[in-house]
């Protein structure tokens, strides 16, 4: 067959006829001089070995005798015994021969060896098991369309999978430009494409009939949310009917009451009216046959008191007047009503399309922590939405759970669902906030509409170690003296300002919002190496010095405003300041605390618990004034300085060697100690009863001496990268920021690091 291109196309066999093999040979040189070109010898080519169609089927599918082609209907061939095969047409035909009806036999018209005839005649003969399977196999054959150059008609066209190119390997130029590319028979290519075309099609349909389903089913959705929303107009209405219906029930009750009082009030006065006038009409009549003028006279005075009297019931004692205000009077009254009625119920609707619509996981997932990942909602067109709403549902799955040991951790059982709360913030984005409670792999599933969003499922890997977002060390300042060295305390501002007491510089530097220091302040009260108190409040702060004994007070911009001393003083170590601005100071060398009020006069001290006098290093107080002590253990003691309660705060019990050196509490009643060991060191954190809650091991950046430690205050935070201020875990604003964060003062780094602890 010839196209219009005068390119030959010749039909092949079924694949299981055609003969198709890699060969690793080579374009042959002669071809490639035919061509005036050269063939690098890395070409691969891919040869087949093809049977005609018409040379198969005269060889195997057509009766030697007739000549006509084997079918399955009016010539079927029949095996004779010398296992030649003949139509059935072709053998009825010998059959009915004299001769073979006599011997009843007849002769192979191929071999002519005698074949005997069974007594069912030719339809009782065997058939042609083989030929009837080449005949179903040819019936259900696929053709395959073999294009032939026009030129050189013995050559197959190759094509070039990675030049998507037709070419004849004899007398095409472009044989060059495929070298080290994968050559293929053109009809090789044909059949391959099409196999993908038919697949991506098959892939498409499916595609499309669920989508079809899936906006079947989104009709179905949305026929029913209207019919529920209905409902529930029709029932809030009701609801609202009911409360007009029943204020004007009693509206009517108070108007029939007032009338029936009214209405007993005129009854009343009209009786006493009545019974007055029949009983002078009485009188009258009694004494019309009176003839004593005095007693005419007394008559007429007690008439004239009479009359007097009865003035009074001239006049109705109640009256007529009821009204009910509707108009002017309660016009102001009425538009509140209807501007409620107005407003009285809305319609959320939601242009959110979920498969556009991303999550954003935050950059730190550590276990025992809150974290977040925030979701950013758009519409179809892909732009982002700016109000809030939609059903957003979440579930985090722990799919591979680690072991840590971490304290405080419960480890969940693999494909179990923690609870994940869903934060509108009401401009098209939500936060889903999650604490996991081990370390390992998890799955966040998020939905809207209970469709899945573009990325869902998350697969989020949740850390073992606590380590910091972020620390300081003053060394990529320009002055060399502008790195810490020794720091052992550190305070947050209300600003967001960090002050850390850099001992070994006698100095006090300021850490703005940006994380650089901007400003550093020292004096006599900082001089001789001996400042390790430092206490930041809102409009003040306080540094104590062990070596002069003194408390000073400084104004947040490093101005010192006034100093004090205590005569009982030995070695004070730490001072804290309550809510009642009463300053308390820890003094290991007379192994008491001693307390004072805002104008620095003291009001009492008590002595320390002999265990905890022996290594006392750290106090604080909490919001509801009670002291904490932190040395070997914790102890609390009231306002009044009462002992409460002590607790060890080292893990397993191995107290020997570790130390608190540190403490400080957070707004929600949780104790921050820094722990000091032989072997480690790291941040505890514990409830109110003293209850281990978490720990900061710091796997990645070893805390070697931590000292002091405070609570992020304000609307500011740190980011790991020492860069802004900002939160790299949950991925807020830090005026929404659910992040507990904390400062870690590293004697042994000389540095300061921020955790999160909660």
């Amino acid at each position: 067959l010839l196209d219009s291109d005068g390119v030959e196309f010749v039909c092949s066999m079924n694949s299981m006829l055609v003969a198709n093999f890699t060969t690793g040979s080579q374009l042959g040189g002669g071809q490639l001089d035919r061509a005036n070109d050269t063939m690098p010898a890395s070409s691969t080519v891919v040869e087949t070995v093809s049977i005609n169609f018409e040379d198969f089927s005269e060889s195997f599918l057509t009766c030697a005798t007739c000549l006509c082609s084997f079918d399955s209907n009016r010539r079927k061939p029949k095996l004779l015994s010398c296992a030649h095969t003949v139509c059935t047409i072709c053998l009825d035909a010998i059959a009915e021969l004299p001769q073979s009806l006599e011997s009843g036999s007849f002769r192979c018209p191929i071999c002519r060896e005698t074949i005997p005839l069974p007594r069912g005649g030719v339809p009782a003969l065997p058939p042609s098991f083989l030929v009837n399977q080449l005949i179903d196999l040819m019936n259900n054959r696929r053709r395959d369309l073999i294009p032939k150059c026009s030129t050189h008609v013995s050559e197959e066209l190759l094509f070039c999978e990675t030049c998507d190119r037709v070419f004849c390997p004899c007398c095409s130029v472009e044989t060059n430009e495929c070298q080290n590319h994968t050559v293929v028979p053109f009809s090789i290519a044909i059949k391959r494409m099409s196999e993908i075309m038919l697949y991506k099609a098959n892939q498409c349909v499916k595609t499309l009939h669920r989508a079809g389903e899936n906006v079947k089913k989104e009709l179905q959705l949305l026929e029913e949310s209207g019919e529920r929303v209905a409902r529930d107009i029709d029932s809030s209405f009701l609801e609202l009917n009911l409360a007009i219906e029943r204020r004007r029930l009693e509206l009517l009750a108070k108007v029939r009451a007032i009338q029936q009082a009214k209405h007993q009030v005129l009854k009343d006065q009209l009786s006493i009216i009545e019974s007055e006038k029949i009983k002078i009409e009485r009188q009258c009549v009694e004494f019309q046959s009176e003839l004593n003028v005095r007693n005419i006279t007394r008559r007429i005075g007690a008439l004239n008191e009479k009359l007097d009297s009865s003035l009074s019931l001239v006049e109705p004692r109640e009256n007529s007047f009821i009204r009910y205000d509707s108009e002017d009077a309660c016009l102001e009254r009425r538009s509140t009503m209807e501007r409620l009625i107005g407003s009285y119920g809305a319609i959320t609707v939601s242009k959110t399309f979920p498969l556009l619509c991303q999550a954003e996981v935050g950059l730190v997932q550590v276990v025992n922590l809150r974290c977040g990942v925030r979701l950013t909602t758009v519409d179809y067109e892909g732009r982002n939405r700016v109000t809030g709403g939609d059903p957003v549902q979440a579930w985090l799955t722990c799919l591979e759970p680690r072991n840590d040991g971490t304290v405080g951790a419960q480890q969940p059982p693999p494909s179990r669902h923690c609870p994940v709360e869903v934060v509108d913030q009401d401009d098209g984005t939500y936060d889903l906030i999650y604490t996991p409670t081990a370390a390992g792999r998890y799955s966040l599933a998020v939905t809207i509409f209970g469709r899945p969003i573009k990325n869902s499922p998350l697969c989020l890997d949740v850390a073992l170690h606590n380590n910091p977002l972020w620390q300081y060390d003053g060394r990529d300042e320009s002055e060399p003296s502008s790195a810490l060295f020794q720091p052992v305390r550190v305070g947050c501002g209300p600003d967001g300002r960090l002050f850390v007491l850099d001992t070994g510089h006698n100095r006090i530097k300021m850490i703005a919002a940006d994380g650089q220091c901007k400003e550093q302040f020292g004096g006599p009260a900082l001089d001789g190496h001996s400042a390790v108190g430092l206490h930041v409040g809102s409009e003040r702060l306080l540094t104590l010095n062990w070596r002069s004994k003194l408390v000073t007070e400084w104004t947040l911009d490093g101005q010192a405003v006034k100093s004090f001393t205590f005569s009982e003083f030995v070695e004070p170590v730490d001072l804290a300041v309550d809510s009642r601005q009463r300053v308390v100071v820890l003094d290991t060398g007379a192994m008491k605390v001693f307390v004072f009020d805002h104008d620095d006069k003291p009001l009492f001290s008590f002595p320390l618990e002999a265990a905890s006098s022996a290594c006392a290093t750290s106090v604080t107080t909490t919001s509801d004034d009670h002291i904490l002590i932190g040395g070997t253990d914790v102890r609390v003691y009231d306002d009044d300085g009462r002992f409460q309660r002590s607790f060890v705060p080292v893990l397993g019990g191995e107290s020997a060697g570790y130390v608190v050196a540190g403490l400080a509490v957070d707004r929600r009643g949780l104790i921050l100690a820094t722990i000091c060991g032989r072997r480690s060191a790291y941040v505890a954190v514990f409830d109110q009863q003293g209850t281990l809650v978490n720990k900061i091991d710091s796997h990645n950046s070893r805390l070697r001496r931590p000292s002091g430690i405070c609570v992020k205050q304000g609307t500011a935070d740190v980011d790991h990268g020492g860069g802004s201020f900002a939160c790299s875990a949950c991925l807020s604003s830090f005026s929404t920021c659910c992040c507990c964060c904390c400062f870690v003062a590293d004697l042994g780094n000389n540095c300061v690091k921020m955790y999160r602890y909660k």
